[in-house]
């Protein structure tokens, strides 16, 4: 569950989630097969919740079985891509981590036609998660699952050190700005003599502040990088220069020990990674991590949607598997319990489940903040560039945070190289920033 940069998206496998699904009535559905039985083909990246989903669908729905391919995440693209283009070997229903969409705009089938009538689901949703899947064409070609409450999770024994609040509202306080965490980054430093760090790695500064501002690649034919990016490739920088980092690159090997051992004090990244936490990076590691307001506010890291690709064999039982799974607060729930992601669909919310205490994180009452912040997350725009213009964007954002192009003139590189990529490969014509 997952947004669009960096190598976060690696873990979209590895996050575990377990999902209870009642019983709804079947019907007749959109055409190509019936809501009641045959056969669909289902893609995903994740075993367990494929795996705990399909039995009870298939109670649900006797004359309907389910094939379940669990995809690599690293792989599933490339494997789609290769089915659209060979029109055989396509499955049914496949769920898109949020770095995926965009290039996939084109294979979705409309759900806001008449045969699918997903308009009717919008008011249960988080607006703009529901809003950014309309493709610029007016189609609806993904439907949403979840959403990835971007949050800080930190360790309250190294803030201690650093003479930092540790409680998760005062630090939400003292930590409101990006100014704040690069200087209480520096207080952490030099508390500890330099062996805790507050973050991995500037780059992570540059994209949790990107996300803020909304995080697009491209808004229409628009380049839409150069303004969301300049402010927090300026902070990246000024995180890289006040020494704030341990230099360690997210993702990498050396990466989970750090978290683990208090090398780096926090992670700034979706609600999802508490799952990592628990089962991955530091299943020890009860009650030493707690989760605050991230600096400069919500926004959001990932998300999985579900698409009914044009070329399904049997749609109807497709629409009924993707609103079984994403249109019932059970469902939803039993996900949100097992791994911290947060519902798209709002009438979740109103569990109990929302006030309890979290063990892993000290028994702090961390869901209502994820809850908040969801609906505080500016709006997403996904476009069939995005795919193109990640790495370019990336390796801008690097060289100007070790010091070997200035900020703005990285951001320009990166948009000329994208409108070049685009043109040439997808025959786009993106226009410049003026």
């Amino acid at each position: 569950m997952f947004r669009k940069f960096g190598m976060k998206a690696v873990v979209s496998a590895i996050t575990a989630a377990t999902v209870l699904l009642a019983a709804c009535a079947g019907g007749q559905g959109p055409s190509g097969g019936s809501a009641k039985q045959g056969k669909i083909t289902v893609w995903y990246f994740d075993k367990v919740s494929m795996e705990t989903v399909i039995p009870m669908f298939e109670k649900a729905y006797p004359g309907v079985k389910v094939n379940f391919v669990q995809q690599p995440f690293g792989d599933m693209s490339k494997k789609y891509l290769a089915a659209l283009a060979a029109k055989s070997g396509v499955p049914d229903v496949i769920g898109l981590d949020t770095s995926m969409v965009g290039r996939f705009l084109d294979a979705g089938e409309n759900l806001l036609d008449s045969n699918y009538n997903a308009e009717q689901f919008r008011k249960d949703f988080i607006e703009w998660k529901f809003a950014a899947t309309v493709a610029p064409n007016g189609e609806m070609p993904v439907f949403p699952w979840d959403v990835a409450t971007g949050v800080m999770f930190y360790k309250p024994e190294i803030f201690a050190k650093a003479g930092l609040p540790t409680d998760p509202d005062e630090v939400s306080k003292a930590l409101a700005t990006w100014p704040d965490f690069i200087k209480a980054g520096e207080k952490i430093a030099k508390a500890t003599n330099g062996e805790s760090s507050i973050i991995a790695n500037p780059h992570d500064v540059f994209n949790a502040a990107f996300w803020q501002n909304g995080g697009n690649i491209a808004i229409g034919n628009d380049i839409a990088f150069v303004k969301e990016g300049q402010e927090p490739l300026a902070l990246a920088v000024k995180a890289n220069d006040a020494a704030i980092s341990a230099k360690v690159a997210t993702w990498s090997e050396r990466w989970m020990p750090a978290l683990k051992s208090g090398k780096v004090a926090t992670v700034v990244m979706g609600g999802w990674m508490l799952g990592n936490f628990q089962n991955l990076i530091d299943k020890d590691g009860a009650g030493k991590w707690r989760m605050a307001r991230a600096p400069g506010g919500a926004f959001d890291n990932g998300g999985t949607y579900l698409q009914i690709p044009k070329l399904a064999k049997n749609k109807a039982a497709a629409w009924e598997f993707v609103k079984f799974l994403t249109t019932r607060a059970e469902t939803q729930n039993a996900v949100f319990q097992k791994t911290g992601i947060v519902p798209a669909y709002t009438p979740a919310w109103n569990s109990p489940l929302y006030n309890e205490g979290v063990d892993y994180l000290g028994g702090q009452k961390a869901w209502k903040l994820l809850v908040e912040l969801a609906q505080e997350v500016k709006p997403l725009h996904y476009s069939a560039v995005d795919s193109l213009g990640v790495d370019l964007l990336n390796a801008q954002v690097d060289a100007a945070i070790a010091g070997k192009t200035t900020p703005q003139q990285a951001l320009q590189t990166a948009a000329t190289q994208l409108q070049e990529r685009a043109a040439r490969a997808s025959n786009i014509q993106l226009k410049l920033p003026s």
